[in-house]
């Protein structure tokens, strides 16, 4: 008798668990489920989510450029923040507004929106948790109120204190020393890059104030070179590379084709930093130059960008193959890191691989393309003197041209000034471009490239520098670009 009743007992105390049980494992299931939302804040569409799971952290994604993960606090709750898109125009209005006081002012209406959403998320979390609690014991087959209630009861119960252990344990110091995922795995510099911005960032709004007054008393001064511009060129063509992201590299451009007869426009890479469809936006940019933009890929695109470039009317993509553009047959090939959301660094190996294939590929040509466009300096540098009239490059921000026998050797430089980055930089690094001249012959009914002008402007000092070379037909060797007076 003794033995029956202590299995009547725990027979009834696992009855009694299996509801307690249930719940749980109901809450749990549809948090893990449904806990997911989207919110406007600002100019910023973001998804929350948060699921219940061990070890707790906190992951910012920004979709596809990876996620940054940190140990936020210890409960077994995991905290998803995903940017999902950025309203431009709100963006736009809230960084033309001048005013410290406005400004002071939208950063406390987006806290306070924040932590409303925050609010409302922290609630949604709860309910969802007491709904999957009441399915727990649904599942289980009961259906009388009573236990359907205390279902409800478990599940806001655990929800609640884990909510609240998570907001008293919550520390973002991690955040420090995060982990990375996607391609700021590989550019973790991204992360600090934008808190020193932060932390700097009155410095950086006097640096930026003072960079575009002075770049305006340079342009005004480009408009003084038209007379000496080479009258008797057959074709001008303007050569840009290393944009990354900078807006003002195109207002650069702009004034360059306004004063020169740019007949287009030939851009060696790395257009953004991270290759984003947030990024791809200064695309527009491209269109309103009005003139043909030829473009081959830099280390720094991503397929996003590239599909919004080849969607562009006056793009014509030179990543592999050739094009032939107002008489000129240009050839070039992409970077190998473009292909990729996730771009990793290209092995020395490969660089010097894709040499090889161009001069064997090329150099059995009997007419070779009269330009050829690649990114990467190490690509460029190793091509062959005379397989190619002209190679162009970028990638190293040091403008140069260079004739080595038959072949001119011309680097843009960086007509962004390398972005974000080179204002922040100890060594100013000036914004960058070249002007190509060519001349029809007559006699071989072909183009010759007759000389070149390399532009540099520097941006905080307003200065602004020509550099010019003259193409010998003859054999020779120009190791760097002399400037002139």
């Amino acid at each position: 008798m003794g033995f029956q009743r202590k299995r009547r007992r725990v027979y009834q105390d696992r009855r009694r668990a299996l509801p307690v049980l249930f719940a749980v494992l109901g809450a749990i299931l549809v948090v893990n489920l449904l806990a997911s939302l989207a919110y406007d804040i600002s100019a910023l569409e973001v998804i929350l989510s948060a699921k219940f799971g061990a070890p707790g952290f906190t992951q910012v994604s920004i979709p596809p450029i990876g996620s940054i993960i940190a140990s936020t606090h210890p409960t077994p709750i995991q905290l998803i923040i995903s940017l999902q898109n950025v309203d431009l125009d709100i963006l736009r209005s809230i960084t033309a507004a001048g005013d410290q006081g406005l400004g002071e002012l939208l950063v406390e209406d987006i806290r306070i929106e924040a932590t409303r959403v925050l609010r409302v998320f922290a609630l949604k979390f709860m309910a969802l948790a007491g709904l999957g609690g009441i399915f727990g014991v649904f599942l289980l087959g009961y259906r009388s109120v009573i236990p359907l209630a205390r279902g409800l009861m478990i599940g806001l119960l655990l929800s609640g204190i884990m909510v609240g252990l998570t907001y008293t344990t919550y520390d973002a110091n991690p955040f420090e020393h995060p982990e990375y995922r996607g391609i700021v795995e590989a550019a973790p510099w991204m992360v600090s890059l934008i808190q020193e911005s932060v932390i700097k960032v009155e410095e950086l709004g006097e640096q930026i104030q003072l960079l575009a007054s002075n770049l305006y008393t340079a342009f005004q001064r480009i408009e003084d070179l038209k007379a000496i511009g080479i009258h008797d060129a057959s074709l001008t063509v303007l050569h840009v590379s290393d944009i990354h992201n900078n807006p003002i590299a195109y207002d650069f451009a702009r004034q360059i084709v306004s004063s020169f007869p740019v007949d287009f426009i030939i851009d060696t890479g790395d257009l953004t930093d991270w290759g984003t469809p947030l990024e791809a936006e200064i695309v527009s940019r491209i269109q309103q130059l009005d003139v043909t933009y030829v473009f081959t890929s830099g280390n720094h695109e991503a397929p996003d960008v590239l599909e919004r470039l080849r969607r562009t009317e006056n793009v014509v993509m030179i990543d592999n193959g050739e094009q032939q553009v107002h008489g000129l047959r240009i050839a070039g090939i992409g970077d190998a890191a473009a292909k990729s959301i996730s771009p990793q660094p290209v092995a020395i190996d490969y660089l010097a691989d894709t040499a090889r294939w161009i001069n064997t590929t090329y150099g059995k040509m009997e007419r070779p393309p009269h330009v050829f466009g690649v990114h990467n300096h190490r690509i460029a540098t190793a091509i062959e003197p005379g397989v190619f009239p002209l190679v162009l490059y970028g990638h190293n921000h040091k403008q140069l041209i260079a004739q080595h026998g038959q072949t001119v050797f011309i680097n843009a430089g960086t007509t962004g000034a390398a972005g974000i980055r080179g204002l922040q930089s100890k060594e100013p690094i000036p914004f960058s471009l070249a002007l190509l001249y060519f001349r029809y012959d007559e006699e071989q009914k072909d183009y010759k490239v007759i000389a070149v002008d390399g532009i540099s402007v520097q941006g905080l000092e307003a200065s602004i520098s020509l550099e010019r070379i003259f193409i010998s037909p003859a054999q020779s060797l120009i190791e760097e670009i002399a400037p002139i007076d």
